[in-house]
Formats: structure tokens, sequence, C-alpha cells
């Protein structure tokens, strides 16, 4: 592939998945004006507000980079990367931080539970915010939190699920396993991601490809947790699960 068309690869892998992403957006911001505006759903919707605005500036950044290097443009090419690479490593931590906090919320607020991955996000955000430091530990650590996150979040509505599933009604079945589902598929697309961009610096060779994969980790790391938003602000979520389970445990108990 010429360099032309690389850096055209870059563009458009980058612009196709914010145009998706603007897509999921504003479902998500139509979703959550329309609920209660209790603090729950506040935190959501600035979460939301803040990781589009990182990836939006991400991908302005895509086109300015992309365009001055196909156009052979005067523009500070490093600073500019630099610049990108310090707002991806505080998204981040805002997207890591949701899907840590979404855990916490799962195991009732059981500090315990959370304590190493809050430990990962730590050591991830050294890592990358500081551009003197490698980068690959930065993606190893940020693949490592959330499949962790993942695992124990599904891993709790999953047990919650299996102890009380006889009792439970039909709907509330539903929203627990769409619940898994969701917590899944989000923590399986960006690990995903991140794990093919790691194997391919791995590989000799294989780093010029990091580039399009790049593209789309600035956009799947916005996506990914919107999605657990939307999801969440459609009112399928395992807190009023939980609450349906307990009263039909209780009147399981009773026959």
């Amino acid at each position: 592939m010429t360099p032309f068309w690389f850096d055209m690869s870059d563009l458009w892998i980058g612009t196709f998945f914010f145009g998706n992403y603007l897509a999921l957006f504003c479902i998500c911001i139509y979703i959550l004006l329309r609920r209660p505006h209790n603090l729950g759903n506040i935190v959501l919707l600035v979460t939301a507000v803040v990781l589009f605005t990182l990836s939006t500036v991400l991908a302005v950044l895509n086109l300015i980079l992309g365009s001055g290097e196909i156009d052979n443009l005067n523009i500070p090419f490093d600073h500019l990367e630099a610049a990108g690479n310090i707002i991806y490593g505080v998204n981040n931590i805002v997207a890591d931080g949701l899907v840590i906090y979404r855990c916490y919320s799962i195991w009732e607020q059981n500090i315990y539970v959370v304590i190493l991955p809050i430990i990962l996000l730590v050591l991830t955000s050294v890592f990358g915010v500081d551009l003197r430091l490698p980068s690959s530990p930065f993606f190893a650590l940020s693949f490592a939190t959330n499949v962790l996150v993942t695992a124990l979040t599904a891993g709790r509505i999953w047990w919650l699920y299996r102890q009380a599933h006889v009792y439970l009604k039909a709907d509330v079945k539903r929203r627990y396993l769409s619940a898994i589902g969701i917590t899944v598929e989000s923590g399986v697309l960006y690990s995903a991601t991140v794990l093919a961009y790691l194997i391919l610096g791995a590989i000799p060779g294989a780093e010029i490809a990091q580039g399009p994969i790049f593209q789309m980790l600035t956009q799947v790391m916005g996506i990914a947790p919107t999605l657990i938003i939307v999801r969440v602000g459609l009112g399928v979520n395992v807190q009023t699960s939980s609450r349906d389970t307990s009263t039909d445990l209780e009147k399981g108990r009773s026959f």
C-alpha cells in the first residue's frame, strides 16, 4: 500500500467509527434527557458528554494530521500527535472509570471488589499521560483492566441470576440476560481491539497496521461505555432487577 492510501485508510476508518459513535451518542442523549433528573442519570449524562467531546477532538486531530500528511502541509505534527496521545489517555481514564463505577454499583458498593481495578486504572493513567513512558504497558494495562472489570460485572449479574432464576418473572429474567449480554459485548468490543493492537505491535513488520487500529480505538473507547449508558438509560439494569429478585425470593421462600 502506498503512503497516500495508507493515510487515506487512517482517515476513512477514523471518520467511519466516529460517524457510528455520533449516531449512538445522539440516541444516548435523547434517552438520558427523557429520564428523571436524579444523580445517577446526571452522572451518566456528564460522562457520555465528556467521552464524546474527547473522542470528537481526537477525530478532528486525525483529520488534521491525515490531511497534513497527504497534502504535505507545514503543521506541528509532533505537538498535535502528543496532544492526541494525552487526550486519548484522559479519555481512557473516563471510560475505564465509568465501567469500574458500574462494577462497584453492581457489587452493591463493595469497595474491596474494585480495589485491583482501581490500582490498574491508576497505573494505566500514569502510562497514558506521561509521554516519556512506553505505550505498550498502557495498552496492556488497559486491556487487563477491561477484561477484569467485565468478568467481575458479568459474573456478579450471572451469580444473582443463578441464585434466583427459579423465582424470577419472565421479564426480570430477560433483564438479567440482557444486562449480562451488553456487559460482555461492550467489554469484548474494546478488549478485542486493544488485543489486536498489541498483537500487531509484537509481530515484526506488522507495526504499520497499528495506525488504523489506533484510529478504531479512539472511537471504540467511547462507543463501548456509551452502549452501557444507553442500556442503563433504557432501564435494563441489574439494580432494578435485584429489587425484583428480592421480592420474588421472599415470595419463593413463603411457599
